[in-house]
């Protein structure tokens, strides 16, 4: 006999939504131990048309008898908060902690997220980017992430480029092409695995979205695996503007346009938290201030620790940013917790002030 209450699955259901658009009832779902007949019964509609907390009541019903019940609710805000897209309950485990524990529990939330191929028949990195990076006011193109420019997805890394992928600059022809661009380069890590001799590149960091951007194959070459560094604040060398409000500096360092400064930084706080060389991470990840920038150097650190902190607070979370992180959870099942909580950056690792030398 079936005497067990079916179980409501909350941890899909967001603790807030957008006002005036249309709620996704879909969500609301059940399993039951002994059968599939299971259903969830909804006492009545949020009304998207208010802004303020709402709550409705949720009952499933497994055929039998058996019954379960959950108050849900949710807050309707007026702008894109990254707080409406957190399923209930997502972040219970940090509650209180700080440091190193603080960023323990997140890698025990974020680890094991789904992953997909770099480059196969089926869904694969280039898909996902093209969805993840897609133009809002075109759906055709790509947005370039240091560049900022929109520009064909059909134009993506390839032997034989389209005609169109061709664009005149300065009265001088020239093939444009985007590619898949590392912001934790690739070999600051050595995302790579060994089978036998043969080097064999990995899933894991190597393919992970929330690090992984579109970006117009020559700013990524200039890119390449340079350290983060503010070249303008006074001491700093052989500062070269390399276009689109980037700079190269020093011997190896490179300063991203305004527009992504956070983004850059946030995506590095997510890598350092995620990868911490536990079972299945490959490498552990970790962001140094005043890091050594010879571009051979293939220890797994990053930085400098003290400008991404800076960026961080100076180029706050954006829209964009916001649905990008909710678009690639539903691919990949997990979150980057500083798009979602910003002030965990402070309780990790303090504020820009506290690495000054």
């Amino acid at each position: 006999m079936d005497r067990e209450a079916p179980i409501i699955n909350v941890n899909q259901l967001p603790n807030q939504h957008l006002l005036g658009r249309d709620f996704d009832y879909s969500i609301v779902t059940c399993e039951d131990n002994y059968d599939k007949l299971c259903k969830v019964e909804i006492s009545n509609e949020f009304d998207t048309s208010t802004v303020g907390s709402q709550t409705i009541t949720l009952t499933a019903d497994d055929g039998a008898g058996n019954e379960s019940v959950y108050e849900y609710s949710i807050i309707i805000v007026e702008n894109v908060d990254g707080l409406m897209y957190i399923p209930v309950g997502y972040y219970d485990a940090i509650d209180g902690l700080t440091g190193e524990a603080l960023k323990s529990a997140l890698n025990d939330i974020i680890t094991g997220h789904i992953e997909f191929p770099y480059t196969d028949d089926e869904t694969d990195v280039w898909d996902l980017l093209m969805l993840a990076d897609e133009d809002p006011e075109n759906s055709e193109n790509v947005i370039m992430f240091y560049s900022g420019f929109s520009w064909y997805k059909t134009c993506q890394d390839t032997t034989y480029p389209p005609e169109y992928c061709e664009t005149t600059v300065e009265d001088e022809v020239n093939i444009i092409e985007w590619n898949r661009e590392h912001v934790w380069s690739k070999s600051r890590g050595d995302f790579e695995i060994k089978e036998g001799t043969t080097t064999v590149l990995a899933m894991g960091p190597h393919t992970d979205l929330h690090h992984l951007v579109t970006e117009e194959r020559t700013m990524n070459s200039i890119k390449n695996n340079r350290m983060f560094e503010d070249c303008h604040d006074g001491d700093d060398e052989n500062i070269i503007d390399v276009g689109y409000g980037n700079y190269t500096c020093n011997e190896w360092d490179f300063e991203s346009r305004d527009e992504v400064k956070g983004d850059v930084a946030r995506m590095l706080f997510y890598m350092a938290a995620r990868y911490e060389g536990e079972e299945g991470d490959m490498v552990d990840l970790e962001l140094i201030n005043n890091p050594d920038s010879d571009r051979l150097y293939k220890l797994p650190l990053y930085g400098d620790l003290d400008d991404l902190l800076r960026w961080h607070e100076e180029d706050p979370v954006s829209e964009k940013e916001i649905l990008r992180n909710q678009l690639i959870y539903t691919y990949q099942n997990n979150r980057n917790p500083f798009i979602d909580l910003p002030k965990l950056v402070e309780l990790i690792w303090g504020r820009p002030e506290d690495y000054i030398n």
